[in-house]
């Protein structure tokens, strides 16, 4: 069974999340003309769907769901969505007895509410959806509490406990009536504070003003300069001019929960993870199911956006495969990806490569005995082989050309197209160069193109020094060489051909780095893996100098050399195991390794159209 997620899961935690930039499947068969959406039959009209969707549960998730929600109906205004909240516990009462389709929970289901469902039939997904600072909150009034140890909590709001009066919290504290309030005993918030605090689940003492309604908390203590309460992140976030956050001292120094220390897990030991439970059943109806997938593909936004931490981007992908999979876990035919063997055959772009190459490495250390070749025979020379069936993914720094489709069709070669990131094509020169920062589109121009006899820096711009120019660049069959001639001498292919070529772009990297005189281009990532040898020159398209980094690449500033950049699957190929699970797990894991090797990833929910868009087999 998978560590990510189970069917019928007793504390199985899917977590993990995703990217929207959106995802061309283009079927090669016959008709040139003929592409089809990534989105799968369950979402394509979602504005014709009607019926209703019933959730209930955790007053601290009920933000999350309740968001998801109010943008679901924007686009399916005729499905209902109710969002109750009776409290983690009261929650699953209802979903186990089979009357809700979602459970929003602020903990894992008991053994005792897992057995409930059993015996009632009710099979069950359970997927991690965020992460919460449970936060202990005074009034903005309280100008005395910043910090509580947890002890002084505990001896608050242990069974038992006759502390009343602030002075009897700690001596240098104000003689003023103490008065407090929680969730009610239903609460998944309760029972993770008092296991947490207190030491057990539920033991707690009752003469506190108790809620399964955390805007009523909020008023009570945010109205009363007296008042001590606990709840969810997302509360204060919404509520900070009425309250004020108290700081946790676990015994390594007081911590404030922000969004930065409940995902470092520095705020302890009141993080906790978030989930929604979902009936199996209820996913056999269609407005349930495609409600699920919004949730999945909107989740980490509106997530961050109510005040909560997503979670991974890999998360989102688990939990909407295995929904779509109808299966226990990731795989369903019960082989694990451990098991595994095979051949991946990879070729293509070097700009793609070093994505691909990290992906492999780190899918071979689950699936050791899965052999994955990625070559670098440049786009161009990748599609060639793709074309001809003799590769099952093609790495491309530019989208495939008719005459290659066309080729594909003819050997009968079918396939998806999937977005993976974004480049920008970078200029360079080595460390030792320290006259050149920023050229024009127009120096580079007079540079590479057809014809040009630029052979010193001092002809291309009047106060650069009489040195001798070297060039390098990728050879005619990359897709780098494509995209830079089109949009820097305004025709692919176009390009004087006096310079050192290489599919190789590390050779590119020794040869400029070690020449203060030369000049040269290629993919953003290759620069910064090796800052100690080259330089980025930045780049003016009319609107002043731009160096590529990857927030004025992902910003679109840094122009005309930002691109995208592919992968191409053969869809006969994910016939076999090896390399539907390879393909899979890059996308869940893209996001991450395109960001580790210097480029820019596609926003999360490209990854869930990618998955989803193979996963059905759309064609």
């Amino acid at each position: 069974m998978s560590s990510v997620g189970r069917l019928f899961g007793r504390g199985s935690v899917i977590g993990l999340v995703l990217l929207t930039i959106s995802v061309l499947l283009i079927a090669c068969s016959g008709d040139d003309d003929e592409t089809t959406s990534a989105a799968p039959a369950s979402a394509q009209a979602p504005a014709s769907l009607s019926g209703t969707v019933e959730i209930d549960g955790s007053s601290t998730v009920f933000p999350i769901s309740e968001a998801v929600a109010e943008e679901f109906n924007k686009i399916s205004p005729n499905v209902r969505v109710n969002v109750g909240v009776s409290g983690t516990g009261g929650g699953f009462k209802r979903f186990t007895a089979g009357e809700t389709d979602i459970s929003n929970a602020s903990r894992g289901i008991k053994d005792s509410e897992h057995e409930t469902a059993v015996a009632n039939g009710v099979e069950y997904y359970e997927l991690r959806v965020g992460t919460d600072g449970l936060s202990v909150m005074v009034s903005t009034q309280n100008d005395f509490v910043d910090c509580l140890t947890v002890g002084e909590l505990k001896s608050i709001w242990d069974t038992g406990s006759t502390v009343n009066n602030w002075n009897q919290v700690r001596s240098g504290f104000p003689d003023r009536p103490l008065r407090l309030y929680g969730p009610d005993t239903d609460s998944g918030t309760f029972d993770f504070f008092t296991e947490e605090i207190n030491g057990e689940a539920q033991v707690s003492r009752a003469d506190y003003t108790a809620s399964a309604d955390d805007n009523v908390l909020v008023q009570g203590i945010g109205g009363d300069r007296n008042a001590l309460g606990y709840f969810g992140y997302a509360y204060y976030a919404e509520n900070t001019d009425k309250l004020k956050l108290v700081a946790v001292d676990n015994g390594d120094g007081c911590v404030t929960p922000t969004p930065d220390t409940i995902l470092s897990g520095e705020y302890k030991p009141l993080t906790r993870p978030l989930f929604i439970y979902v009936n199996k059943e209820s996913l056999e109806r269609r407005e349930v199911r495609t409600f699920v997938e919004f949730y999945m593909e909107h989740g980490e936004e509106l997530t961050r956006e109510v005040g909560y931490v997503p979670v991974s981007p890999d998360a989102y992908v688990s939990n909407l495969r295995m929904i779509e999979n109808g299966s226990e876990a990731v795989g369903d035919e019960g082989e694990g990806p451990a098991s595994l063997s095979g051949t991946v055959e990879i070729d293509g772009s070097s700009t793609v490569f070093p994505i691909s190459e990290a992906v492999a490495e780190e899918f071979n250390k689950i699936s050791p005995n899965v052999r994955v070749n990625v070559g670098v025979s440049g786009t161009g020379g990748g599609f060639k082989r793709f074309t001809a069936g003799e590769t099952d993914i093609s790495n491309a720094s530019r989208g495939i050309k008719d005459s290659e489709h066309e080729t594909a069709v003819a050997n009968g070669v079918e396939y998806y197209e999937l977005r993976v990131g974004t480049d920008g094509l970078s200029v360079m020169v080595s460390t030792q160069n320290d006259f050149v920062d920023c050229l024009t589109v127009g120096e580079l121009k007079s540079i590479w193109d057809t014809g040009s006899t630029v052979n010193n820096w001092n002809q291309v711009r009047s106060g650069f020094p009489d040195r001798p120019l070297r060039l390098y660049g990728p050879d005619t069959d990359s897709g780098t060489f494509d995209f830079f001639t089109e949009e820097i001498n305004g025709e692919a292919q176009v390009s004087r051909a006096d310079y050192t070529a290489s599919a190789d772009d590390n050779v590119l990297v020794q040869g400029i780095g070690g020449d203060r005189n030369a000049l040269g281009y290629f993919g953003y990532a290759y620069y910064a893996e090796n800052t100690d040898k080259l330089k980025l020159v930045a780049v003016d398209n009319g609107d002043g100098c731009v160096t590529p980094t990857p927030d004025t690449i992902l910003s679109g500033e840094y122009k005309p050399l930002t691109r995208p950049l592919f992968i191409y699957v053969n869809k006969e190929s994910l016939e076999r195991r090896e390399v539907r699970t390879f393909v899979e797990f890059y996308m869940e894991h893209g996001e991450e390794l395109t960001r580790e090797v210097g480029y820019v990833p596609v926003s999360p929910d490209a990854y869930v159209s990618n998955l989803r868009m193979i996963e059905n087999g759309s064609n």
